[in-house]
């Protein structure tokens, strides 16, 4: 087995890896992971995904609920490359997915791919974006006993995204009923994020994120009324005041 650089897919960066006989890569996808994690001066600009999943219009609902809504466009980068592969591994990128996320704890093995956490505090998912809405009871709208899950950050559509915190991205779709194009990242140290109502996102399952890295971009997809960020965080399948949780954007006193 000998060591020699090669490009890791996502950053477009060289790491060392490890070869087999044959040219294969001999680590495992959390060694992979933790690898890209310390490659701590790749680029953190918003990536150009080099294929979208395919449009399905803007799939408007017209019956139940939450009626007139659209869940589309369908707005996120076709799988790739040795992390789709990881993605596979994991089962990520499934409904079912999401749905154990939202109900319980991380699997171990999610963990261990997220790799090591190297900022302790989670940063502000929209840096130009705005306090709107906050987390519990106290700020349903109709007050009829259902919780406000999360946070709601507002933005005009097409502001950026970042991720809160070193880990890897879960789920990026739109098949979760309600939240249009949603991303969900794992982080290395159990917690979870969920980031909703995407105009875009620009990473897929089984990729690297880093803290601060250009994830999605507000929008208005899903149940949105105007565009904004429902951002959630859980962590050992429970939900927490992402508030408590986040490193809060200093005023600016210019």
């Amino acid at each position: 087995m000998s060591i020699k650089p090669f490009v890791y897919p996502m950053l477009g960066v060289f790491v060392l890896g490890a070869l087999a006989p044959g040219g294969t890569l001999a680590e495992t996808p959390s060694q992979l992971a933790v690898a890209a994690l310390a490659t701590r001066d790749a680029t953190q600009a918003k990536p150009e995904p080099l294929r979208w999943l395919p449009s399905r219009g803007r799939e408007c609902n017209e019956r139940g609920r939450y009626k007139r809504f659209c869940a589309g466009p369908r707005r996120a980068p076709e799988p790739f490359g040795p992390d789709a592969e990881l993605a596979a591994e994991l089962g990520f990128g499934e409904k079912k997915t999401v749905s154990h996320l939202l109900l319980q704890a991380a699997k171990p093995e999610w963990i261990e791919a997220a790799g090591p956490v190297f900022n302790e505090d989670p940063i502000w998912p929209v840096p130009e974006g705005k306090f709107w809405r906050g987390f519990g009871r106290q700020y349903a709208k109709k007050r009829r006993g259902k919780n406000h899950d999360g946070i709601d950050v507002g933005a005009p559509v097409g502001t950026p995204i970042v991720s809160v915190q070193d880990g890897i991205v879960a789920y990026a779709d739109n098949g979760i009923r309600g939240y249009g194009n949603f991303l969900v990242t794992v982080h290395g140290d159990g917690t979870v994020a969920f980031y909703a109502h995407c105009k875009s996102i620009y990473v897929f399952p089984g990729q690297i994120v880093r803290q601060g890295q250009v994830v999605a971009e507000v929008g208005t997809t899903g149940y949105a009324r105007g565009p904004h960020l429902h951002f959630e965080m859980r962590k050992h399948g429970r939900l927490k005041d992402p508030m408590k949780l986040l490193l809060l954007p200093q005023p600016d006193n210019s």
